[in-house]
């Protein structure tokens, strides 16, 4: 991939990786750091990247999934630094941590599996943190459209999720 290509298909997202990472690190230097890092690892995953069906998504996964292992990494280091004796306690948080990527692993494939419309508002509203008048702005479909595709959207997801949750051991 061109860097062309490249600074068209992934540098508008700035705002959005930013946001998942200030919501998930809540500071302002380490939700930069993050930024930063998505940019490098996209970069070095650029010819890999053709592959890849919605780029706003696949950023958003990518921001959250980066900000999980700093927050992870900077616990460890503040609990391990502070007082060796708390390995539990930094065992216990991490064994949480960890079943929150896999949940929100969970609600990706879910998301995947709906209509394209409903995911696109879905992520913009969830994810991008953008209002009903936003989206509607950005979508060209109108604010009743939006909240009956959110709406649908989430009750299919929540129909998944009780699936899944009955076929688990």
């Amino acid at each position: 991939m061109e860097s062309s290509e490249f600074k068209d298909r992934f540098l508008g997202h700035h705002r959005q990786i930013y946001r998942v990472a200030y919501s998930i690190l809540e500071n302002e230097k380490d939700a930069e750091d993050a930024v930063q890092e998505v940019y490098i690892k996209l970069w070095q995953l650029r010819d890999r990247l053709d592959d890849i069906r919605n780029d706003e998504a696949f950023v958003i996964r990518m921001a959250k999934n980066l900000a999980l292992d700093m927050l992870r990494e900077s616990y460890h280091k503040r609990t391990t630094l502070l007082d060796p004796d708390q390995e539990t306690e930094s065992d216990e948080w991490l064994e949480h941590t960890l079943m929150a990527k896999d949940q929100l692993s969970v609600v990706m494939d879910c998301l995947k599996k709906l209509p394209a419309s409903q995911q696109k508002v879905m992520q913009l509203r969830h994810f991008a943190d953008l209002s009903i008048p936003e989206i509607a702005n950005v979508t060209q479909y109108t604010e009743v459209n939006i909240r009956q595709l959110l709406s649908r959207a989430r009750s299919a997801m929540k129909a998944q999720l009780a699936l899944i949750e009955r076929h688990e051991p």
